[in-house]
């Protein structure tokens, strides 16, 4: 797998070619997690909430790692042959497919696209002037962000407007998976994910000092 990523902030930076030649087939999920801990802590935070070692584990038990893994080295993901947008595109599908497949929790992770976009043009339609100004910052937050869906629209939907124009993301989210999966979208959008925090914004609110341009929000109503 070509993987290349340079990203503003502190998000991770991977310089190196993975191919499963390099990580042999003997010891795959040995050498696999060793190259997972040689990224930065925010990158590794991404795979231990999505419990990544016990499901490598559970495919090395079933002599299927090896196989699953060479056919993600065959693919060339490096940003030459898939783009920062593209690649967003790709990984909110996932999220869709695998919101669909949820049945029940579904809506704990995913709101309908169409709402998202809906509400997030909604929010923005009074400032739509202000928002054509070169160079503007907004700051836009989601206190139970879920996988970072108005997070991403309110990105799109800004710079639809203005190209130029900086929408920084800040949210919090209760659930390690759903949190984890916003972190990753975050991250391939070139957000600072350290702006992404994982806890109860009743009992916890890790953002509490900050202070945003845009708030947009989809509790989970629990039964």
């Amino acid at each position: 797998m070509q993987f290349f990523a340079t990203l503003p902030g502190n998000t991770f930076t991977i310089l190196r070619r993975w191919t499963s030649v390099s990580w042999g087939e003997t010891q795959p999920r040995l050498n696999l997690e060793r190259y997972i801990r040689s990224f930065s802590y925010d990158a590794r935070e991404i795979f231990e909430h999505f419990k990544f070692y016990e499901f490598i584990q559970q495919l090395d038990d079933a002599n299927l790692l090896y196989k699953v893994a060479k056919k993600f080295a065959e693919a060339d993901l490096s940003p030459s042959s898939v783009s920062n947008h593209d690649m967003g595109l790709i990984f909110e599908d996932l999220i869709r497919r695998f919101a669909e497949s949820s049945n029940e929790t579904a809506g704990e992770h995913f709101t309908p696209r169409d709402i998202v976009r809906l509400t997030t043009s909604l929010v923005f339609a009074d400032d739509d002037a202000a928002l054509t100004k070169p160079g503007l910052i907004r700051r836009i937050y989601d206190p139970t962000a879920g996988t970072g869906g108005f997070l991403s629209s309110g990105m799109e939907y800004l710079h639809g407007i203005n190209p130029s124009a900086s929408l920084r993301a800040y949210g919090q989210e209760l659930n390690p998976e759903s949190y984890a999966i916003c972190k990753a979208d975050m991250l391939i959008k070139g957000q600072d994910i350290s702006n992404i925090k994982l806890g109860n914004t009743l009992s916890d609110d890790q953002l509490w000092n900050e202070r945003f341009d845009y708030c947009l929000s989809n509790p989970t109503v629990w039964r």
